[in-house]
């Protein structure tokens, strides 16, 4: 039990002290082909369809903790006579965002193998694309590799290449918004009529969390001017529109520009803004202000545009 100890002891030392988890379910379907469990004189079938399903936990953007169960499919080798292979699995995922709607990542874990009539554990390893369908369910190109699983005669090393389906629970809840009622009362007072206005580009890398509507912890300071404006001028109207960059379904980054803007206007109403006083839209990938075709580019279109429209106010002469 040595190889599965380490790696279930790995993952649980990265996962350990990390809260707000958001857990996940999913399934795979592919392709397995397996290396060295052959010896000269004995027929093989050496490939197969699989299929498989997993779940885990999202700790934050980049780490998740990820257990599954594997099955290989049927193989002929030595040792193994057209019998089944299947694996229980667990590895921490390491994820690095590309665009809002792209992730590449990678596992390094454990698995125990069921190798027709024996058992062994194996290290596992796999990398892989994933791609948003809608803040809680994203599609998965795979590799996944088990390297030493052993039956006394050979030792065989498992390929597989999936698609699978990932479905998240609670990903696409809303921030809660509280709206409260502010009644001005106004001094008369000899005065003179002046005029105002403001406007502001939140980028979505300082301010939200990777592929997501929701903010940052810290990302609300940065509208406490916008906020002090907006309570010292009741007056005052403030238009919120979000942008995404082209990466992605069309459908999905107008869903993700309109709740990221939505986001933003929720922070306003949390600081005492009346909602009526909020006009919330998204234009997609509609309005870039960069080319698309550039990494430095697509960061600049992913934002949220804040602007104050021209209003009067008054002044003690």
């Amino acid at each position: 039990m040595k190889k599965l100890a380490v790696a279930i002891s790995a993952s649980l030392a990265m996962a350990a002290g990390v809260a707000n988890a958001n857990p996940y379910l999913g399934l795979k379907a592919g392709y397995t082909w397996l290396d060295d469990e052959c010896v000269s004189g004995i027929s093989c079938d050496d490939n197969s369809g699989s299929v498989g399903v997993f779940g885990g936990y999202e700790f934050n953007d980049f780490l998740a903790l990820e257990a599954g169960y594997d099955y290989l499919g049927k193989f002929t080798g030595a040792g193994l006579p057209d019998d089944s292979v299947g694996a229980f699995t667990l590895a921490p995922k390491l994820s690095f965002g590309i665009t809002d709607a792209i992730d590449v990542y990678g596992k390094f874990g454990g698995a125990y193998v069921n190798y027709g009539d024996k058992n062994d554990e194996s290290f596992l390893g796999a990398v892989g694309l994933e791609f948003a369908g809608s803040e809680n369910s994203s599609v998965r190109l795979e590799y996944q590799a088990l390297t030493d699983i052993n039956n006394d005669i050979v030792r065989a090393f498992a390929n597989t290449a999936t698609l699978g389906f990932v479905y998240r629970f609670g990903a696409s809840e809303e921030p809660e918004q509280v709206v409260e009622e502010e009644v001005m009362v106004e001094e008369v007072v000899e005065t003179v009529v002046m005029t105002k206005t403001f406007e502001a580009t939140l980028l979505d890398t300082e301010t939200f969390a990777l592929n997501s509507s929701k903010l940052k912890p810290e990302s609300a300071a940065k509208l406490d001017e916008l906020v002090q404006l907006l309570n010292d001028y009741p007056q005052a109207q403030v238009e919120i529109v979000g942008h995404t960059d082209s990466s992605g379904a069309a459908e999905y980054n107008q869903q993700l520009s309109e709740k990221r803007a939505q986001s933003v206007a929720a922070v306003l109403t949390e600081s005492g803004v009346d909602a009526s006083r909020i006009t919330v839209s998204g234009e997609g990938e509609a309005n870039p202000i960069a080319s698309n075709e550039t990494r430095e580019g697509r960061a600049q279109n992913r934002r949220v545009d804040i602007t104050v429209p021209e209003f009067e106010y008054q002044v003690e002469q």
